[in-house]
């Protein structure tokens, strides 16, 4: 991408540019913005493929504001506090610290020392989004919902960090961040830490004025946990009577409306957590969660005791507090099954086939079983796994049209099972993990990296001057941080089968892959042109990317049946998209990042029918896309072709899926 002279003035007035490698391991992908103690990135993790923020604390920015060294050096100390008061603490909603260091970096051609913390990245809004600008209050049962979803969570991380020592001393809502549904309490610049030494500094104040206690504003020091039940109480106060007006810092909140008993007791509450005095204030954050908690059950059980069984009965469809039960309960659901899916099903086994036939015909096409290739020694994986595997999204399968063409005979519906997908391909970091892993497995032959004595992968450059994956010194590496995160090609069918199969999974078959493509359509990608006008034939979802499917098919069905065809007057991708890390992507609407783009996949060709006494039509491996793939346009489809399984191409990289457990019972 082309720099014009405002964007190098812009990068020269940061502390880091985009596209540089921190430390080695962060990839900077861009500037968020200045924060209340430095500058915030969003970067991308390369050995662990995952993004991260990093905020930053540089000495000339700290000069700039401050006056002397002194105070420039309270401001390092507090920085450093803010890190190792954040990375004692283990807790769902409590941000993580993945790393601290101070290091020295080129800023306009000149060294700057700085410090840096590298944290979860959440890509979305805070707490604040979740309240409403006038309250909740006369909504008893929305009030509920949203304490019961975002308010008590906060709670039992406030709850850790005391636990641990930690008082936060600047909380509000907008450094309680919101990744999905779950609320993550942030920006620990003023926190303290009984086991960490005192910082003595003469700065005025610190903290937001709105949700700062008393003793916060006159003695900073002397703020404990009790100030941070202040601000507690203050937003549960906000979260009922509307965003606090200015002019009332400091005191105690009192609802001007408490027309119901349960806003009284409410009131009571927070009444009790925002006493000026901290020696009559709510004593913890736990006994403030009690509290709560008596009041919203009190509520409930008080409704439903006064209902008679028929009334009880009926109010299951007419109140609004079911209602919106029924929708906790759902979001409940999907976020289990994310946290299901991140995790992954324990006991997986090694994955059989995701497709069935459409109604009528109830044949169950079994996927590819594990290659003899790939059939490794059992090792300790689940860790490993954990660490070397990128994030899987559910895909929910469901029926999919074949136009005749495809397999010569009448039109017919399959149905795809669910299965999980990897977000992105494997990168190169992820496969060299996985090499050094299994060294005692592999040998070279002539730049060929073999497994078990089937061919994995080619070394050598992808590109003139691109060679991300060498072997020295006895083991793989990744020739530049800078390409760690990118996909790894090169890899042969066996090869990309023996990661999947390591893990226990396997790779995509053709019509799970062209399903995904297919059912995700119309999200922006990368660096994409206004997509066309969406085709609104009868196929409906279908036809909203494949554009031509007629002639689409025709040129895959042709093609297919080659095991080697000529690519002759095919195009040579650009090598854009060769270096492009998971975050360079949007993702489709399904979650999955770079389908259908410059880089083709291995995956396996379903087995229909009896096996061919042909031995060129008894290779189950193709590839999608890539150079001899490519579609026509980008509202088409990717043509997929059949490769032999020890074949590695420059263009051609590859992603894991598995299984999802089906409950068949009801058949």
């Amino acid at each position: 991408m082309e720099l014009k002279a405002h964007d190098m003035t812009t990068t020269c007035k940061t502390t880091l540019k985009i596209g540089e490698v921190l430390n080695n391991k962060w990839v900077i992908l861009g500037f968020i913005g200045k924060g209340g103690m430095g500058e915030v990135y969003r970067a991308h993790q390369s050995n662990l493929n995952r993004d991260v923020a990093i905020k930053v604390v540089s000495r000339e920015w700290l000069e700039s504001i401050d006056e002397g060294d002194e105070e420039a050096e309270t401001l390092v100390q507090r920085f450093r506090r803010e890190v190792q008061a954040m990375a004692q603490i283990r807790h769902p909603n409590i941000l993580q610290v993945f790393d601290h260091d101070a290091i020295t970096v080129k800023k306009c051609d000149q060294d700057a020392s700085i410090e840096y913390i590298a944290m979860e990245y959440i890509p979305g809004g805070s707490l604040r989004d979740s309240m409403s600008e006038e309250g909740f209050y006369p909504e008893e049962d929305l009030f509920i919902a949203w304490v019961k979803r975002y308010f008590l969570p906060v709670l039992t991380g406030v709850m850790a960090l005391h636990e641990n020592g930690v008082v936060h001393r600047d909380l509000k809502p907008e450094n309680v961040l919101m990744d999905q549904d779950t609320p993550k309490i942030a920006d620990f610049g003023l926190a303290r830490s009984s086991r960490l030494k005192p910082v003595t500094q003469s700065m005025d104040v610190k903290g937001s004025p709105h949700y700062m206690s008393p003793e916060h504003f006159f003695d900073f020091k002397r703020a404990d946990q009790r100030a941070d039940v202040y601000s507690l109480g203050k937003i549960l106060f906000e979260a009922v009577d509307g965003k606090i007006k200015s002019g009332t810092p400091f005191k105690s909140a009192k609802l001007a409306k408490t027309e119901s008993p349960f806003f009284k007791e409410l009131d009571r509450i927070i009444q009790m957590a925002t006493a000026e005095s901290r020696d009559e204030r709510t004593e913890s954050v736990r006994d403030m969660l009690g509290q709560l908690e008596r009041v919203i059950h009190g509520l409930v059980s008080d409704k439903a005791d006064a209902k008679s069984p028929r009334q009880r009965s009926a109010s299951l469809f007419t109140k609004p507090r079911w209602i919106w039960t029924g929708i906790i309960v759902a979001v409940l659901s999907v976020m289990s099954m994310a946290v299901w899916h991140f995790i992954g099903e324990p006991g997986l086994g090694p994955p059989k086939g995701g497709i069935s036939t459409a109604p009528g015909q109830h044949q169950t096409q079994t996927g590819p079983e594990n290659e003899t290739t790939a059939r490794l020694a059992n090792v300790e994986k689940d860790s490993f796994a954990s660490e070397h595997l990128g994030k899987q999204h559910l895909i929910q399968g469901g029926p999919f049209s074949i136009p005749a063409v495809l397999d010569g005979s009448s039109d017919q519906s399959i149905r795809i099972e669910p299965f999980y997908m990897d977000e992105f391909f494997v990168t190169n970091q992820q496969f060299v993990d996985f090499l050094n892993h299994n060294l005692s497995q592999i040998s070279i032959e002539s730049g060929v990296v073999k497994g078990s004595g089937a061919n994995w992968f080619l070394l050598g450059e992808v590109r003139a001057g691109y060679e991300p994956i060498v072997y020295r010194n006895n083991e793989f590496h990744v020739s530049d941080p800078a390409y760690a995160s990118s996909p790894a090609l090169r890899v042969t069918g066996y090869g990309a089968s023996a990661f999947a199969n390591y893990f226990g999974r396997r790779l995509p078959t053709e019509m799970e892959m062209l399903f995904t493509m297919v059912k995700g359509a119309d999200s922006s990608e990368v660096n994409a042109e206004p997509s066309a006008e969406v085709n609104t034939q009868p196929m409906g979802g279908m036809m909203r990317m494949m554009g031509d499917w007629q002639g689409e098919t025709e040129n895959w069905s042709s093609a297919s049946h080659e095991p080697n065809p000529s690519a002759k007057d095919k195009a040579e991708p650009k090598s854009s998209e060769f270096l492009l890390s998971a975050a360079s992507f949007s993702p489709n609407l399904l979650g999955i990042k770079g389908l259908n783009h410059e880089i083709g996949e291995w995956v396996y060709i379903e087995q229909q029918g009896q096996p061919s006494t042909d031995a060129s039509k008894t290779n189950r491996y193709a590839v999608i896309g890539g150079v001899e793939g490519a579609p026509k346009d980008k509202n088409s489809l990717p043509a997929v072709v059949e490769r032999f399984p020890w074949e590695g191409f420059e263009e051609i990289g590859f992603r894991t899926v598995k299984n999802a457990a089906v409950d068949n019972s009801a058949e």
